[in-house]
């Protein structure tokens, strides 16, 4: 679609969150006549100058729109939007809009997990270089409510998910393809879906452009094999050509061959080893922006994640408390626990989002360190019977027996927690679960546990 949309033109946005609220925003602002908000739950009662369709029947009639705005949380063969595309109605996006009438360049962030971090992380190191920098996406802002404040030198951070790229016909100047694992099955009818569904993030750029790969997942050639761009690699296990690794516990950065050290490991404000695989993107794409070590170093040192990424709350009785609640799969919970060596009870568990937990069971059994696991919500079972699958020997062995525990309900698991919590140990809530069976979203689950902890 061209980035001229009739302003007179017939317009729904269906799913009214930050994107959907940005975006009626825009086109009430920029002169909109026709548009019609639609959401399944929300009454939408203080949209009152556009017109509503909410409920059951808000995406009824969809093919009397000539164009249909959809959030990323709406497939995009929902069987209405089907429909309306079989009628001539024109099926786009937020996301798309944005990357036709955005007038700067846009680096764009995908992956697994990571990408709210590295896109801060970028956006941070690049404010701290002078450069006039905007943040976009699930990272809790919408790109629309800064469209009207870009120009030719800006530049746009976008953190975008399978579900915003999945249709989008444009690819961002520099992209960054971090870890690829399997994810959002509850939405993708399988992993070759979900994969296919970030190819856009490179598969339109031009040699001009820029992207950046992990060299670590095997999943990196599929995304580089498809742009004509400039390729970086990054790697914590080699050393690569352009781009950046790690080496003797140095971040190493590579430019045109040429090697130079930014910090020493030690020196990092993230917690976890895996920090480092959104570390080094950042590097190499500061570098490539022509900013100042010295810069790109400082700001490393002081950045230190964001809230519900392993987000230190308190300490209370000797016990350190971490907000783990961005963790809604098995491989961020992994991550979470590999990334302490004190004693753990760990919270657990929560709404379905049809992932493996094999992977995460072996580790938690293999982990003499983590002590309890606290287990709550619709996955607990699951977790547990793959924790129970796990080599019975490999659970006999263990110094100290794994302590697993059951939770009704929230207040419950955190008791349980603090009960079996160690001093100088960790409690930590990394639920490798979506929050939906419990809570409206990661935050209000992070925000509850935050509450929980300040009130000790």
């Amino acid at each position: 679609m061209n980035n001229q949309i009739n302003k007179s033109g017939s317009i729904a946005i269906l799913g009214i969150g930050i994107e959907g609220r940005a975006l009626a925003d825009y086109f009430e602002k920029h002169g909109y006549k026709d548009v019609t908000l639609c959401d399944q739950k929300k009454a939408l009662n203080e949209y009152a100058e556009f017109k509503l369709q909410t409920g059951e029947s808000a995406f009824d009639r969809l093919d009397r729109f000539e164009y249909i705005f959809r959030s990323p949380g709406i497939h995009m063969n929902h069987p209405e939007l089907k429909k309306a595309r079989e009628t001539g109605s024109k099926i786009t996006s937020a996301t798309k809009l944005f990357f036709d009438i955005c007038p700067c360049p846009i680096i764009g962030i995908t992956g697994t997990k990571g990408k709210g971090t590295l896109s801060t992380l970028i956006y941070k190191i690049l404010k701290n270089g002078g450069k006039d920098i905007y943040l976009g996406g699930n990272i809790g802002e919408s790109p629309f409510d800064f469209i009207d404040q870009l120009n030719e030198n800006s530049i746009v951070v976008l953190e975008l998910s399978s579900f915003q790229l999945q249709d989008l016909k444009k690819s961002p100047h520099i992209a960054v393809v971090l870890n690829t694992v399997s994810e959002h099955l509850d939405y993708h009818k399988d992993i070759e879906e979900y994969l296919s569904a970030k190819e856009s993030i490179v598969r339109y750029q031009t040699k001009q452009d820029v992207a950046v790969a992990n060299f670590d997942y095997p999943y990196h050639l599929r995304y580089l094999t498809l742009t004509p761009a400039e390729k970086f690699l990054v790697s914590v296990k080699k050393e690569v050509g352009d781009g950046a690794y790690v080496e003797n516990d140095k971040i190493i950065s590579v430019r045109h061959w040429k090697k130079e050290k930014i910090c020493g490991i030690k020196e990092v404000g993230l917690i976890g080893p895996h920090n480092l695989e959104n570390i080094m993107p950042a590097v190499t794409i500061a570098k490539h922006l022509k900013i100042p070590t010295d810069i790109i170093k400082k700001t490393i040192i002081e950045f230190k994640g964001l809230p519900h990424r392993l987000e230190f709350i308190r300490k209370v009785d000797k016990i350190s408390y971490y907000n783990d609640s961005f963790s809604t799969t098995p491989e961020t919970c992994i991550a979470a626990i590999q990334s302490f060596t004190e004693p753990i009870v760990l919270i657990a568990g929560g709404s379905e989002k049809h992932s493996d937990y094999s992977k995460l069971a072996k580790v938690i059994v293999h982990r003499p360190n983590l002590k309890t696991v606290v287990l709550m919500g619709e996955t607990a079972d699951k977790i547990e019977e793959a924790i129970n699958i796990v080599n019975d020997k490999a659970l006999k062995n263990r110094s100290i027996p794994l302590n697993i525990v059951h939770a009704k309900n929230y207040g419950e698991a955190f008791f349980a927690a603090r009960v079996n919590g160690e001093k100088n140990g960790v409690v930590l809530l990394s639920p490798a679960s979506a929050s939906f069976d419990m809570f409206e979203n990661y935050k209000k689950r992070g925000e509850a546990f935050r509450k929980w902890v300040e009130s000790l």
